[in-house]
């Protein structure tokens, strides 16, 4: 799999800090006794589904080309493992980018012009044939290789060199931004969204503000690394997530909320024993009620997809247990 690209680097609303991922309904403190959240945790119905998300197999991806890590990685970052995919800035649109290229070789000859000349009088300055003064020759090659200089940088060098980049790994993922760099476990990324039904596959990352979107080639290949990332960072999760799901806690997925009673959308609240099936299509998560209606749920639209349809089985299940 070749470099995907970003446009945008996600942004964080607020200085770095734990994850929240309750809804804030209810209190920070357990909502149901000790036993009811053990009991919660070891049903069946949930383990089933818990050990079908964490056992994901792995994806083939040793034929699929990742740029290396840069050789000035911070140590704590590649404990995040090997990357299985990167991703490159999208400096310049093709417009811009002949418009500097253009400029810039503009700048390169008059400049080369200005220089060459004051460069050439020289000569006739010594042997007394010139009458520009020494100091106005000078300064005319020096603004000259000036001028030349600007337009090397605009019309050669810049953009050729990649300065932002970013690294998914098995635990996490890492950016680079002008020699800067940044990483996240799995479990301090708010939210993580992939898109497999796109033109091309693509995986989003938010902080709380924007969502960077990196999208990559359109091969069966790539879809199945992408979804393997979205996996791996799903069941990372998972852990944390299950024991504020067991204490009765709501739990925020974009606009979706989950419970152990319920699942809640902008429009509607549908309880889990009103429930009679749950559906998995190649684009949407289906929740059928017993009325035969259904909550339709766009996957490329919910965070850590994968994490949010094993609770929702799991809770289902769970409801129909008791």
């Amino acid at each position: 799999m070749s470099d995907g690209q970003f446009s945008t680097k996600p942004m964080r609303s607020g200085p770095p800090g734990e994850v929240v991922r309750t809804a804030g309904e209810y209190s920070e403190k357990p909502v149901l006794s000790a036993d009811a959240v053990q009991t919660f945790l070891q049903s069946r119905a949930v383990q089933r589904e818990l050990n079908a998300l964490a056992a994901q197999p792995n994806a083939n991806v040793g034929e699929f080309d990742c740029a290396p890590l840069d050789s000035r990685t911070p140590r704590e970052a590649l404990r995040l493992g090997e990357p299985l995919a990167s991703a490159a800035l999208v400096q310049e649109y093709l417009i811009g980018l002949i418009f500097l290229r253009f400029w810039g070789w503009v700048f390169i000859v008059i400049g080369s012009i200005l220089a060459l000349g004051a460069l050439a009088s020289l000569p006739g300055f010594f042997l007394g044939r010139g009458d520009a003064p020494l100091v106005g020759m000078l300064a005319a090659g020096g603004i000259g290789a000036g001028i030349a200089g600007v337009g090397a940088w605009f019309g050669i060098f810049r953009g050729r060199v990649v300065t932002e980049r970013c690294w998914f790994c098995p635990r996490g993922m890492i950016w680079m931004d002008e020699g800067k760099f940044d990483w996240y476990r799995w479990e301090d990324v708010p939210e993580l969204f992939c898109d497999l039904q796109s033109e091309r596959s693509a995986i989003g990352i938010s902080f709380g503000e924007n969502v960077s979107w990196i999208t990559f080639s359109d091969s069966a290949g790539t879809r199945e690394v992408v979804d393997h990332i979205e996996r791996l960072a799903s069941a990372a999760c998972l852990k944390s997530v299950l024991q504020l799901l067991a204490e009765g806690k709501a739990i925020r997925f974009g606009s979706w909320r989950l419970s152990q009673s319920s699942i809640r959308s902008p429009e509607q609240e549908i309880l889990w024993i009103n429930v009679v099936d749950i559906e998995l299509t190649q684009r949407d998560i289906e929740i059928v009620k017993r009325d035969n209606t259904t909550m339709t749920i766009p996957l490329e639209e919910v965070p850590f997809p994968s994490l949010f349809l094993a609770l929702a089985r799991a809770c289902f299940a769970y409801a129909r247990e008791r």
